[in-house]
């Protein structure tokens, strides 16, 4: 997800505007006190310059501001690139993001401003990768600070410890749970090396790639009460990618420090997250994804066909 383009254009344009909006309240005010000592100068230099283009510019900057405003405190609009959160989010998905919820940032060094509420377990979340803070991703939330998580990679479920107020694990305390196992009506195409996939219905095979489809399986995921569907493939070892290794840890299994989560994506299978790269600081969340508000029907790198009007909703 890069917002971060049209963040940058929104911020010149609004200056350059600014700059020539105030160029023009500040000449108008000249010429109202100028037309006390000179007769009807106000009146002529209001009528020569109205016309002026630099003038038209500069009449956009309220408009410009205002839409900075609102996506650097309130709201902002996101598309959704890639398969990493289904099938919660899709391709193609333009969500709303409340960037209040979590906390007012001065948008020019990311800084907090006013602390509000802290993220919670199941929140999709849009932030800052923290290996490139150019490129915004967006997550759910499965761990919070103090967690203890294991992952399993086999059935591609987590376990999670929380801490109680003494810092001691509660291992009786089932804070995600799974059940409704079934097929899933989704089909993931892959690309990986052929030694990690078996059993895949092979498109190319005249290179060290697979090109493959797989009928994923999908689970209910319960985090605290809310419900939601990942999807995965039995088929798929993970052991390709580098998994990420805390210190004094065991494999698949992280302690999440102070000020940071854990995330992932729901498409457990094909998502690039916490499992890999680490933990997400405070300081790079951007917001809350709270509704998809349009959806295109479209596949990676192609233009879109038509609107899917039924995916217009409230993102759980």
């Amino acid at each position: 997800m890069k917002n971060n383009i049209f963040q940058l254009i929104l911020i010149i344009s609004m200056l350059l505007s600014g700059f020539i909006w105030f160029y023009y309240k500040i000449k108008l005010l000249y010429y109202f006190y100028k037309n006390k000592y000179y007769k009807n100068m106000y009146f002529y230099n209001l009528e020569k310059n109205k016309k002026s283009w630099k003038k038209e510019i500069g009449s956009f900057f309220p408009m410009i501001l205002l839409v900075f405003l609102i996506r650097s405190f309130l709201y902002e609009p996101f598309y959704i690139p890639s398969e990493s959160m289904m099938p919660t989010l899709l391709i193609g998905d333009l969500v709303l993001v409340n960037k209040f919820i979590y906390g007012i940032k001065n948008p020019f060094n990311n800084n907090y401003i006013i602390n509000n509420n802290n993220p919670e377990r199941g929140d999709v979340i849009v932030f800052k990768y923290p290996k490139n803070p150019k490129i915004n991703y967006i997550k759910r939330v499965i761990g919070l600070p103090g967690d203890k998580i294991t992952y399993n990679i086999k059935n591609k479920q987590i376990i999670l410890y929380p801490v109680n107020k003494n810092n001691v694990y509660i291992k009786n305390n089932v804070i995600i749970q799974y059940n409704n196992l079934k097929k899933s009506n989704y089909i993931q195409i892959f690309k990986e090396f052929r030694k990690y996939l078996n059993n895949i219905f092979i498109f190319n095979n005249f290179s060290k790639y697979i090109y493959g489809g797989l009928k994923l399986f999908e689970y209910t995921e319960n985090i605290n009460n809310l419900s939601h569907q990942i999807l995965f493939s039995p088929e798929i070892n993970q052991n390709y990618l580098q998994i990420y290794r805390q210190n004094n840890q065991p494999i698949y299994t992280w302690i999440i420090p102070n000020n940071n989560y854990f995330v992932m994506g729901d498409n457990r299978d094909n998502s690039y997250d916490s499992r890999y790269w680490g933990f997400v600081d405070k300081k790079y969340l951007l917001g809350k994804a709270i509704f998809i508000w349009m959806s295109l029907e479209k596949k990676e790198n192609k233009w879109p066909t038509k609107i899917r009007f039924y995916r217009i909703k409230e993102i759980k």
